[in-house]
């Protein structure tokens, strides 16, 4: 085949500009003289020679910018032998023969569809930007709204604390009366119950300042027994109340776990009152301490049994969120934060809490204390 006079005549550079990923063509006179199969194919031809000696104007839908100084590129529309026309970036290169020139076609759908998917980002982008300075304003206010309400919640709660703890005072200091052994015992009782509360809401408020719920933990390794004695001790009055008998079952076997005396003594007093508030009258309460194993770590093992209505298993997981009350508990006072802080302060301690149903009908809470290994 007889090769046109255009047509590229470096052997070493022929291949090359055949096969490059642009289109390329050779025009002179306003005719293709010469064209590579990159630009066969965006045009719609099976072979390059089909588009010589065509106008290089019946390549386009929409001509290109006309080549100035200032501009020698521009976008265009190619006209495609089948289907729609195609967009591309057109690029003039001027050659060394007289009214000869170069162009250089590329598939600028891609580039397009880059520029509108980086608009789009950009789009989103601000609106993520704006939704941001909508949620910072939003923490700022409620921020200044808690700070304000522990304010009020501190004092609300430490006035009658106070006045609790003045009038147990009065009554132990013996000045209005003698009092019984047992009347004794239930003031001091009430008095340590005061001082224990007043304490808890200055961890508390000081936990909310620093958006923690639970706070420092004070760690120490001791036996559970004594922790488990003392929170069964602040509800015996309401246990006789209700007509319930308690039980605690302490295993010697089980391991001395590193924990906050305080702080579980309240996960104990919070599950206790749950099965006293739910338990039947005339049933049994239950406190179990025992050994166990914890993700593969030993660990001490304490459970809370009653006999009341029982966990539907829906909400099993559900009762440990904060605001969550659900069954007979949805009909009850309160917030819902009972168990969700004994959650978190089990969690602290590096442990767990779940709550499963007996098999004799009613709920076993049980939660986990790593122990450290005997030395």
């Amino acid at each position: 085949m007889e090769r046109s006079a255009d047509e590229p005549r470096d052997e070493e550079l022929r291949p090359l500009l055949e096969a490059a990923g642009d289109g390329l063509a050779v025009v002179r006179a306003g005719i293709v003289s010469w064209a590579n199969a990159s630009l066969a194919r965006l045009a719609g031809f099976v072979h390059s020679r089909d588009l010589v000696g065509r106008p290089a104007s019946s390549l386009f839908a929409e001509e290109p910018s006309r080549r100035t100084p200032e501009a020698t590129s521009g976008l265009a529309r190619i006209a495609r032998r089948r289907g729609a026309p195609l967009s591309v970036r057109v690029a003039f290169v001027e050659l060394e023969a007289p009214g000869c020139h170069g162009l250089v076609i590329r598939d600028a759908s891609a580039e397009q569809t880059l520029e509108e998917e980086l608009l789009r980002l950009g789009r989103e982008l601000a609106a993520a930007n704006r939704r941001t300075v909508a949620l910072r304003e939003r923490l700022e206010r409620e921020g200044a709204q808690r700070e304000e309400m522990l304010t009020v919640v501190s004092h609300e709660l430490r006035t009658p604390v106070t006045v609790i703890s003045g009038y147990n005072r009065l009554l132990l200091s013996g000045e209005i009366g003698e009092l019984n052994e047992r009347q004794e015992h239930f003031l001091r009782e009430a008095q340590k119950s005061c001082q224990r509360l007043n304490t808890f809401i200055g961890n508390l408020l000081e936990a909310a300042r620093k958006a923690s719920v639970v706070g420092p933990l004070e760690v120490t390794r001791a036996p559970l027994e004594p922790t488990v004695r003392a929170a069964l001790g602040q509800l015996t009055p309401l246990l006789s109340e209700r007509e319930l008998a308690a039980e605690v079952r302490v295993d010697p076997a089980t391991p001395a776990p590193r924990f906050d005396p305080p702080r579980i003594e309240q996960v104990l007093i919070n599950l206790l009152g749950n099965a006293v508030k739910y338990a039947p009258p005339g049933t049994r309460v239950e406190i179990s301490v025992r050994a166990g194993v914890f993700d593969g770590r030993p660990c001490a093992e304490v459970s809370v049994s009653d006999e009341g209505p029982g966990v539907s298993p829906r909400d099993r997981e559900r009762i440990f969120e904060p605001y969550v009350r659900t069954g007979e508990a949805a009909e009850e006072g309160g917030l819902g934060l009972g168990l969700a802080l004994c959650k978190r302060i089990v969690e602290a301690h590096g442990g767990a809490i779940h709550v499963e149903p007996r098999p004799t009908g009613g709920s076993r809470f049980v939660f986990f204390l790593p122990a450290p290994e005997a030395a």
